[in-house]
């Protein structure tokens, strides 16, 4: 299995794993709170219309992201799943929610996973292919 740190530099691997940590450790916090019924969150997707589907769905979506991002050999994958969370996450903010609340933190999450995807970026072949035109 070949090693995907063996041409990056140190720098690179250290940013890749403060990355990867920070965007762990809000969507692990967030998908718990999901898949536990978490007040806070039953209410929020009450308000969105997607209680109680939605809300296990991205609960175990985000975990699923931490669970990949954990694994050097699926990171890519994770923070792809990871952007596409972010973005959901986003736009029902911006729409539905407004700004206050995690809005910022759903910002960072998606900072750190575009951060892995793009340092990572050659170890998925539909990304290279994206990237690097």
């Amino acid at each position: 299995m070949k090693n995907p740190y063996a041409e990056m530099s140190a720098t690179k691997i250290t940013v890749l794993w403060i990355c990867k940590l920070i965007a762990c450790g809000f969507l692990a916090w967030a998908g718990y709170l999901k898949l536990t019924h978490a007040q806070v969150e039953v209410d929020l997707f009450t308000e969105l219309g997607m209680e109680p589907v939605g809300r296990l769905l991205i609960g175990g979506l985000e975990i699923g992201a931490v669970i990949l991002l954990l694994i050097p050999q699926s990171a890519v994958y994770g923070a792809l799943l990871g952007v596409g969370v972010m973005c959901g996450a986003i736009i029902a903010h911006a729409t539905k929610i407004g700004f206050g609340g995690p809005f910022p933190l759903a910002i960072l999450v998606l900072l750190c996973c575009v951060t892995v995807l793009y340092i990572r970026r050659n170890d998925a072949e539909f990304l290279r292919n994206l990237l690097d035109r």
